[in-house]
């Protein structure tokens, strides 16, 4: 028998069945010239779309990870990256995303091709169900052909699903170890499953409402119905008030908090900082029949 968890899994499969008619079963976009595949945001920021890392540009995307990683107005409110965060933090990060997702964007890749064999139109088979979400890296499009398709963008944060790490659990306890390996072992898609949500954005683009939708489209046009989620949580650092906007807009509800959870952090001249655990309740949808964006 496991032991308990402070917090219980939330049955959201009647808000799920609520808005399954709002959401959109297969809204992967691909590149007609690079065949990549993306996720699309809508307006107000439909110049910004999600795409997986890319193997040519290593380079240029580590560049633009050190500036952000390494200001203040963002590794203050981050669990994860080493700090200071050096070229080669990104160039392992990269390295391991592009070689976890491979399988994912080979099947993404057949399916396009299928499509196209069958004249674009809509193909009617069931969808794999994957137990990863390759689309990473939130890029603003400066410029696209006249089709429409994006031909340069440029990286401004990152966004991640990963299986839950269970906080409420003390550190290098018995019972942490034993939740962790019950959960790790669950198969793709099933529905206990329980996801967290973590995500960073350049400071020159805070303030205009991108992570909330690239959120909303994150769930809505992939983790839906291609990775079956039904248990979402998040955590904000207590001080950090846009990201505790992103969560709300986004449907979370708070369902603990931890003081001084993180430790002190001499290196950014940081103490012992306390976090709020959220948990998703669902996509909200509008009257116009789409899910309601933030």
């Amino acid at each position: 028998m496991l032991p308990p968890t402070l917090f219980q899994y939330s049955n959201i499969d009647s808000t799920l069945k609520a808005i399954a008619p709002f959401v959109v079963p297969m809204a992967v976009h691909y590149n007609p010239i690079t065949k990549e595949p993306y996720l699309q945001l809508p307006a107000p920021c439909a110049n910004i779309i999600i795409t997986p890392y890319r193997e040519h540009q290593i380079k240029e995307t580590v560049h633009v990870m050190t500036g952000i990683l390494n200001d203040p107005r963002v590794y203050s409110w981050l669990q994860g990256p080493p700090f200071p965060f050096l070229p080669e933090h990104g160039e392992s990060w990269v390295e391991m995303k592009i070689q976890e997702n491979k399988a994912v964007l080979s099947a993404l890749q057949k399916e396009f091709e299928a499509n196209i064999e069958q004249d674009n139109a809509p193909c009617q088979d069931e969808k794999e169900i994957f137990d990863k979400c390759p689309f990473l890296c939130i890029r603003e499009v400066g410029e696209r052909d006249s089709c429409g398709a994006p031909v340069q963008d440029t990286l401004i944060g990152e966004i991640a699903l990963i299986r839950y790490q269970f906080y409420e659990l003390r550190r290098n306890s018995w019972e942490l170890a034993l939740v962790q390996a019950h959960h790790n072992q669950l198969p793709v898609g099933h529905d206990d499953l329980i996801w967290s949500l973590g995500y960073y954005l350049s400071p020159t683009h805070h303030g205009k409402g991108i992570m909330s939708r690239a959120v909303q489209t994150v769930l809505r046009d992939w983790a839906l119905p291609r990775m079956n989620l039904k248990h979402l949580r998040g955590s904000w650092v207590v001080g950090n008030e846009g990201s505790r906007r992103v969560f709300e807009r986004n449907n979370f509800e708070e369902v603990g908090s931890f003081k001084d959870w993180l430790p002190e952090t001499p290196k950014k001249n940081l103490g012992k900082m306390s976090i709020v655990i959220m948990e998703w309740r669902g996509l909200e949808s509008a009257a116009s029949g789409v899910a309601r964006a933030p």
